[in-house]
């Protein structure tokens, strides 16, 4: 699908940038997916944008020094319906699925669209012939995300110094959860980690804090895999195949570091819908 980000500044000037991809970040660093110069207020990667079919789901960075705000309100994260815009500092940041007025719809010659599709449905007989061109099913459960608790590995000062080292890092993982599923659940270790050094360590205290943060990162991180699960489960029940793509993307995001027939299931499930979704798109192509 097309999707845009319209970066609006205060001296009336626009540019347009094309969401590439499932999601890109956007801040003022050249390492972020959309690089907005001249806007010190912009973090160097401040939000993370995910187009889907209804709508674009936009997450802000965690400690980001300017906030945002959308219909005069204060903004984290959430599925904002296009046309929608956000504010940060002295720019508009307006989210959209329309062409530019400028652009012509692409015209594909029915001979061209043909063969593109006779070559994507080979292409499609060679990655479906592990089982055929149906969605898998699967009676596996979704295993859980985290373990149990690690353990420290040394006492006394070694321990308060793998703590340290630990919490820090968890800190900088948690915060880049937004646009890395696996930094979250590798903060989420740390944290743990960290919690249980402190106590090797004798500060009762800073144990306790750090297992304030795991119980917290937990509990955030556990409730987007049971969304993302669920949201699946509907897309594939009603056959919206480019949101159960999306999803399917997310949970396999969120389960990288597993291994089973759950997250087997989520890779082939995944090529499946990225096939047919293709082939659907082709075949719109071909018609026009």
């Amino acid at each position: 699908m097309d999707a845009y980000v319209e970066v609006l500044r205060a001296d009336g000037t626009a540019e347009r940038h094309r969401i590439e991809g499932e999601q890109m970040t956007l801040g003022r660093s050249p390492a972020a997916g959309i690089t907005v110069t001249g806007v010190e207020e912009l973090e160097p990667e401040h939000l993370l944008v995910a187009p889907r079919p209804d709508g674009c789901w936009v997450a802000i960075a965690k400690g980001s020094r300017v906030g945002a705000v959308v219909r005069g309100a204060p903004f984290e994260h959430g599925l904002l319906a296009w046309g929608s815009e956000i504010e940060i500092g002295p720019i508009r940041l307006k989210v959209t699925d329309a062409l530019p007025a400028t652009k012509q719809p692409a015209k594909v010659s029915t001979p061209v669209a043909l063969v593109a599709l006779i070559a994507i449905g080979a292409a499609g007989w060679m990655l479906l012939s592990d089982g055929g061109g149906e969605l898998p099913e699967t009676a596996a459960t979704a295993p859980p995300l985290f373990g149990p608790l690690p353990t420290c590995g040394a006492d006394g000062p070694a321990a308060l110094h793998n703590a340290r080292e630990a919490a820090e890092a968890a800190s900088a993982k948690s915060e880049r959860y937004v646009f890395s599923a696996q930094d979250g659940v590798t903060a989420v270790n740390l944290y743990a980690k960290a919690q249980v050094c402190f106590g090797q360590g004798g500060l009762a205290s800073d144990a306790r804090r750090m297992q304030g943060e795991h119980e917290s990162l937990t509990r955030r991180i556990d409730e987007d895999y049971k969304t993302h699960r669920l949201r699946l489960e509907r897309a594939l029940r009603l056959a919206h195949f480019d949101d159960a793509l999306i999803e399917s993307h997310a949970l396999r995001a969120l389960t990288h570091h597993l291994s089973g027939p759950y997250p087997d299931w989520l890779t082939l499930l995944e090529r499946r819908l990225q096939m047919m979704v293709d082939t659907s798109n082709m075949r719109a192509a071909a018609g026009r």
